[in-house]
């Protein structure tokens, strides 16, 4: 018998791990809704005889009222993708083992002996092995009754079938563009500052309506490279990998690209990323651009897929970085950029020299893997990469390849954060991520850049010659992504500020899985940021969410009091899982000489059962450049992450979630919205107002007895203003 039991403990509120240590428990893993997984070695005897003591004495109290259910961790729990599919009648299946992390590598070791004990007494093979302290993972071939065993075995988290491409390359390589057909869908127009497109493309045709170059007449511009087309077809075919895989008609939006050229192939290095335009610097080239599509044309949404190719300087931040600031803030536009590409040598080592798989997440959070220039602009829209899919393409003959992220963990070559700031544990950048593509590594351990299976498609600059799509991999296909999303919330909110927009975009952004593998928050966003933004959430409301908005502007130096109604059916009851979360966006000037980069800082609560009027002066009270809130007590509401954690931060997302009721609370929370200038920004006559934006959500799925849509159909009410204390 399993010497090892592993149980689920769902908890209100995250224990610390020495909770669980002196229960007899190790913590295998959490997730973001304070779902633990532990391990117990004596079959679970000592947690019993602890629950025991805390019913018999009220020993342990604070640990046992935190915890809502305990239940094994049983062979559902294990079930993956595809188990249940499996055909009985097989002698042997083909599925893939991933053990619980270990720690160590001994235990790693130990753990993976006792899976391939299993196999042997079960006449299983082991066609693939990877081993390491964090993740360790088998490819094996089993009969049924060895399945039965692997799926009640205490070291294994999860069986499952071998990944599949999210998109069989068949289904899009050879395609015949007359078999396709292409639906139209309005929205907002994306301004592409990029190499020049491939306009004759037949998915592309009668889409870009501008294509112009503001260099002078006399620059000698390189022959067009591929990576403009590239982009060009992430903004407009938003949905093209599923409607190739479901056979559906591709959409794309019309009128919804107007392109300035500023890249072009660097002829020294033409396998390279492109490079800017040398008739003029790159930040008077992206200046020049963005200028002229905005005054012109009136453009609101821009995309500029470049980054350098080193990790960004806190002490020599460039001009380009401080540039685009400059002009989100003054014409208050939305700016989306990528964390730029970290890159993978042969051997499938990043920079840092770790591994891609063996090494994961750790290489994420070594120096040489920190976003580049421009990412860390403070008020753009910066965005990270997803793998859309987590196997490589299935090819005859082709044995061991493994994709290096799985389907919608980060890239490998995502560049994460933190952006600038002096909070050890900030978490600014990136603000979202998107689907980017995926490395491969072969069985001899080489990487596979370009994947047919595991990388993204997009438009190919040989479309109207008949290669329609091409394979594409990196940060700068993550960006226009967010671009398009960003369009269509503006489109469906014409009269929104840039804050608002960048709001919404937030409020409507969840993390992906594999993010709840990175338990400290912090931690998570610099990898993941606030997640992945999906255009309905942002901009739709229904019986069971709702979304209010505020947008506009507050003297620095003060706090202001929003009303947000709270309707007595999402007040009431218990046991439901519930979620209240605020977004902000604020858009403060920018000075790259000073240790404050942002001008100001914002930050917010939520406030419950207080009258206004003694919230306003209990605030009135509170010490700016104290970090403590004078209210520490049941009436401010546990918004997580913590409120420090956003302090350098211009897009910010907190939320609350649980089931507890709020019964005997009044109808009204209070949402305290606190600005603080720096002290180089004070006095600033230039610097008397802030801009920002608030979106805040209600959400409860398993409501049945009302429509909050219907009760909330209404904007934030005007906030109350305070002086901020001197």
């Amino acid at each position: 018998m399993d010497p090892d039991l592993v149980f689920k403990i769902k908890a209100g509120a995250r224990p610390e791990d020495s909770s669980f240590e002196g229960r007899g428990l190790q913590v295998l893993g959490e997730t973001v809704d304070y779902t633990y997984f532990v391990l117990a070695s004596d079959q679970g005897s000592s947690l019993e005889q602890a629950i025991e003591r805390y019913v018999r004495t009220g020993e342990m109290r604070t640990f046992f009222n935190q915890i809502d259910d305990i239940e094994p961790y049983g062979p559902a729990d294990r079930s993956g993708p595809g188990i249940a599919d499996l055909d009985g009648r097989l002698s042997q299946h083909t599925l893939d083992v991933i053990i619980w992390p270990s720690g160590t590598y001994s235990e790693a070791e130990r753990r993976t002996r006792s899976v391939e004990q299993i196999l042997a007494q079960n006449a299983g093979r082991v066609l693939l092995r990877s081993v390491s302290a964090r993740r360790s993972y088998l490819r094996v071939s089993v009969s049924s009754t060895g399945l039965d065993d692997l799926l009640n075995t205490s070291v294994v988290e999860l069986v499952r079938t071998p990944p599949v491409p999210f998109l069989d390359f068949r289904d899009w390589r050879n395609l015949d563009i007359s078999t396709t057909s292409r639906s139209e869908v309005v929205s907002e127009v994306v301004g592409v500052l990029d190499d020049s497109p491939e306009s004759a493309h037949p998915l592309l045709s009668g889409l870009v309506v501008s294509d112009e170059s503001l260099a002078p007449p006399a620059y000698q511009w390189q022959q067009r490279g591929t990576h403009g087309t590239e982009v060009v077809g992430r903004v407009l075919l938003p949905g093209l990998h599923e409607e190739l895989r479901d056979a559906l008609p591709i959409s794309a939006a019309v009128g919804s690209v107007r392109v300035v050229r500023i890249l072009e192939p660097d002829p020294s290095r033409p396998d390279r990323a492109p490079r800017f335009a040398t008739y003029a610097a790159p930040h008077d080239l992206v200046e020049g651009a963005i200028r002229h599509l905005h005054g012109t044309h009136g453009v609101r949404i821009f995309n500029l897929s470049v980054g350098y190719s080193e990790p960004f300087n806190d002490l020599h931040l460039g001009p380009l970085t401080e540039t685009i600031d400059d002009l989100i803030r003054e014409l208050g536009i939305v700016v989306v950029l990528p964390t730029g590409n970290a890159p993978a040598d042969l051997s499938a080592r990043t920079p840092s020299g770790h591994h891609v798989i063996d090494d994961k997440p750790e290489f994420f959070f070594a120096p040489e893997h920190r976003l580049s220039e421009p990412g860390p602009a403070a008020l753009a829209v910066t965005v990270g990469a997803l793998a859309l899919s987590g196997a490589p393409a299935e090819l005859h003959g082709r044995f061991g390849w493994q994709a290096a992220a799985d389907a919608d963990e980060a890239a490998p070559f995502s560049r994460t954060g933190p952006g600038l700031g002096t909070n050890s544990k900030r978490a600014n950048k990136p603000d979202v991520t998107h689907y980017g593509g995926n490395l491969v590594v072969s069985d001899t351990g080489n990487i596979v850049q370009n994947d047919l299976g595991a990388s993204l498609i997009s438009t190919s600059t040989r479309g109207s010659g008949g290669q329609i799509f091409a394979t594409v991999n990196g940060t700068s296909y993550a960006a226009p992504a967010v671009a398009r999303v960003a369009a269509d919330i503006a489109y469906s909110y014409p009269d929104a500020s840039g804050n608002l927009v960048r709001a919404l975009l937030a409020a409507g952004s969840a993390q992906t899985p594999p993010a709840a593998s990175l338990s400290e928050l912090h931690r998570r966003n610099r990898v993941y940021g606030l997640g992945l933004p999906d255009v309905h959430r942002a901009t739709s409301s229904d019986a069971r969410r709702v979304t209010m908005t505020y947008d506009g502007a507050m003297p620095v130096d003060t706090v202001q009091i929003h009303p947000m109604p709270i309707p007595e059916a999402f007040r009431q009851g218990s046991r439901r899982d519930r979620v209240i979360s605020v977004a902000l966006a604020f858009d403060p000037p920018v000075r790259r000489q000073r240790r404050e980069y942002l001008a100001g800082t914002m930050k917010f609560n939520v406030y419950r059962d207080i009258d206004p009027d003694e919230l306003a002066e209990i605030l009135q009270r509170q010490d700016p450049d104290d970090p403590n809130d004078l209210i520490n007590d049941r009436r401010r509401l546990n918004l997580r992450p913590g409120v420090n954690t956003f302090t350098h931060s211009t897009l910010q997302l907190r939320a609350w979630v649980g089931h507890n009721s709020f019964v005997n609370d009044n109808e009204t929370f209070h949402i305290a919205v606190t600005h603080k200038a720096q002290t180089w920004a004070r006095g600033d006559a230039n610097y008397e107002q802030q801009s920002y934006a608030l979106a805040a959500t209600l959400e409860d799925r398993e409501l049945a007895t009302a429509d909050l849509h219907q009760i909330l159909r209404q904007e934030l009410r005007l906030p109350t203003r305070v002086r901020l204390r001197a």
